[in-house]
This record gives C-alpha cells, structure tokens and sequence, in this order.
C-alpha cells in the first residue's frame, strides 16, 4: 500500500462529513494534518496518526497502516464521498453536537450486543440519518442509522470487537 498527503477536494469532502455531527468551530480546529491517505487500487482508507508517526512515515517505501482507520473515500463516478468509520467517529466523540442519541442502560447493553434500538431505549434524539449513539455517561458505542419510525438499526457498535474483530 502507498500513502500521501490529503488534497483539497478529499479534505473539503471530509470537512463536509464533520459538518454533518461537529460544529463549524471544531471543524475549523480539527487537526487535518494529523491525516494521511492510505491507497491501493481501489481502497482509500483516511488515516489518523500523531505528529511522530507522520514524521516517521518517509522512511518506509510501501506501508499497511499507521494509526487509526478515521474512514474511506468512495468514488462514485466522479464525486468521492467520505465516510467515518467507528474510530474515526469516536475519535471526534466528545465534540459531536448534531445527529446523535443517547439511550438507556438497557438500550446500551442490547446495541452492544449487535442489537437495534427501539425508540423506548432513547433519552435523547438529536437529528437523522447516520447518527452516533451514546450511554447515558456520554460514553461513545457505536453508530446507528435513524430513518424515522420505531428503531434506530445498528450500523456498527463497539462491542464488534469482540464478536467478530477477534
């Protein structure tokens, strides 16, 4: 695999994604240069590393990865959409204010087990769409898609880890 800096559209393109769950001030103070691109054919994976491995990526002529997933670019014909992945999501945790929930215990145990959340589970629903979900403690557990009705359907939760990530 191969790396490179981001270019202006890949970074327009992930500023547009923040903006769907951060504030346009965090957006502004987000650390874009700790991001590297990580390709091979078609795969672009964005990449979250601290100062020293990105000092330390010169060294090496082909790489699997350094640092955490933050998400991928997908081309679609000639328009690239990014999207987080479950790091990448909980990396910006704490500043999310837009397109979130926050369930009950019950909630967290069952969506921790792979399960969907009924709407009873939920204390506070904060847009649609993709959102991130939460404990009651602000704690970050994984994502969930809300398209209206009863449930809001598991897309992937923390406890992935364990059942499938080894």
């Amino acid at each position: 695999m191969k790396y490179r800096a981001l270019n202006r559209e890949e970074i327009e393109s992930i500023k547009n994604t923040l903006s769907y769950y951060l504030s346009r001030e965090d957006i502004e103070n987000f650390k874009f240069q700790h991001l590297y691109l990580l390709y091979d054919r078609d795969r672009y994976n964005v990449i979250y590393a601290t100062e020293d491995v990105l000092k330390n990526l010169h060294l090496f002529n082909s790489i699997y990865g350094a640092g955490l997933i933050f998400g991928n670019f997908k081309r679609d014909k000639n328009k690239v959409k990014f999207t987080l992945s479950l790091e990448g999501m909980d990396l910006i945790s704490k500043d999310i204010v837009k397109n979130y929930a926050v369930v009950n215990r019950k909630g967290e145990t069952l969506f921790l087990y792979g399960r969907d959340i009924f709407l009873s589970s939920v204390l506070e629903l904060k847009g649609g769409g993709r959102l991130a979900i939460f404990n009651v403690d602000r704690e970050f557990l994984g994502i969930g898609n809300y398209g209206g009705g009863k449930i809001i359907k598991n897309v992937i939760d923390k406890g992935w880890y364990l059942r499938e990530g080894g």
